[in-house]
C-alpha cells in the first residue's frame, strides 16, 4: 500500500477491559500494516459508586488512576511491538466523544469491539452503533475475531448502491491484493429461477465497470450470487467459508442498511463471527 492511500490514522475506541483484547489486537496489527499514527480512546461515563463519585469530583486534581493505569498498561502491552499508541481519556458520553475525536482523525479508520461495559457493548447491539455508522466519515471497524495476521477472506455485501460501491472501493482501498468475494442475495427467492444467477453475475460486472478501482485489483474481485434472507444467507457464507471480514456500506436507503438498522435481535451483525467495516455512502448518493 503506499502513502497516498494508507489511512494515516487509527482511533481504537475501547475500556482496556480484558474483553477488549480482540480489537487490541487488531489495531495493533493495522496500524503495523499501514504504518499509521494509533490514536487510543477511553471514555469515563460518570461516576456509579460512591468511592467513583469522590474520584469523579477529584479528577481536576491531576491525572486520574484510571488514565495513570492505562498508560501504564498500554506502556507494556505495546513494548517492542514497534507502535507508540497516543492515550486519549475523555468525559461524557462514549458515542459523543468517539465522534467528536474522530473528527481530527482525518483519512483515518475507526475500531472498537463488545466488552462488558453496557455503553460499549452497545456499540455492537443497538441504536448506538446506528449513530455511529451514521455520524462517522471514517469507516468502523467492529472487531470479534482474534487477530492472526493480516485480513485475507474478505466479504463485501452488494445490493448495487452508492453505498456498496463505495464499500468495495474503501475495501479495495484499506485492502490491496486481498482475495474479495463480491456478494449479492437474491432476496425472497427459496431456489433461483432459471436465469436469475446469470442476470445477476452480468449486472454484477456493470456495477464492477462503474467503480474506481485501481489496476489490477479487479482480477481479486469475485462476483457471487446468493439466494434467501440477506442476513441468513450472508452469516451462513461467511461461516461456512471462513471469512475474516465482511464490509456493509451504510445509507439509509440501502436494502443492506436497512437490514443493518433493522431489529435488535436480528441483526446482521449480530449474526456475524467474524469482524465487520462500516462504509458510509457518500453524501448525495443514490440507490441502485
Amino acid at each position: 500500500m503506499n502513502d497516498s492511500i494508507r489511512p494515516s490514522r487509527l482511533l481504537l475506541a475501547t475500556d482496556l477491559c480484558a474483553h477488549c483484547d480482540r480489537p487490541l489486537d487488531r489495531a495493533k496489527q493495522l496500524a503495523l500494516e499501514w504504518q499509521s499514527e494509533l490514536v487510543i480512546l477511553t471514555v469515563r461515563e460518570g461516576p456509579r459508586t460512591p468511592d467513583e463519585v469522590s474520584a469523579w469530583l477529584d479528577r481536576g486534581a491531576g491525572v486520574s488512576a484510571l488514565e495513570l493505569a492505562a498508560r501504564r498498561e498500554l506502556q507494556e502491552e505495546f513494548a517492542g511491538s514497534g507502535v507508540a499508541p497516543t492515550l486519549q481519556v475523555r468525559d461524557g458520553e462514549v458515542v459523543d466523544a468517539i465522534l467528536d475525536t474522530a473528527g481530527s482523525l482525518g483519512d483515518g479508520v475507526v475500531v472498537t469491539g463488545a466488552s462488558r461495559d453496557e455503553g460499549f457493548q452497545q456499540l455492537i447491539f443497538g441504536s448506538t452503533t446506528e449513530r455511529l455508522a451514521q455520524g462517522l466519515v471514517q469507516p468502523l471497524l467492529v472487531v470479534r475475531q482474534r487477530t492472526r495476521g493480516g485480513y485475507a477472506r474478505i466479504l463485501v455485501a452488494n445490493d448495487f448502491s452508492d453505498a456498496s460501491r463505495r464499500a468495495l472501493e474503501t475495501a479495495v482501498r484499506l485492502f490491496p491484493g486481498r482475495r474479495i468475494v463480491l456478494f449479492h442475495v437474491l432476496e425472497a427467492l427459496a431456489e433461483p429461477v432459471a436465469g436469475a444467477v446469470p442476470e445477476m453475475l452480468a449486472a454484477s460486472e456493470r456495477f464492477l465497470d462503474g467503480c474506481a478501482l485501481p489496476p489490477g485489483a479487479r482480477q481479486h474481485i469475485a462476483p457471487f450470487i446468493g439466494h434467501g434472507g440477506v442476513t441468513g444467507t450472508i452469516a451462513r457464507y461467511a461461516h461456512e467459508h471462513a471469512l475474516q471480514l465482511v464490509v456493509l456500506g451504510v445509507r439509509e436507503r440501502s436494502s443492506v442498511a436497512r437490514v443493518f438498522m433493522g431489529s435488535r435481535s436480528d441483526d446482521l451483525l449480530q449474526h456475524l463471527a467474524c469482524d465487520t467495516l462500516l462504509v458510509r455512502a457518500p453524501e448525495g448518493g443514490v440507490d441502485g
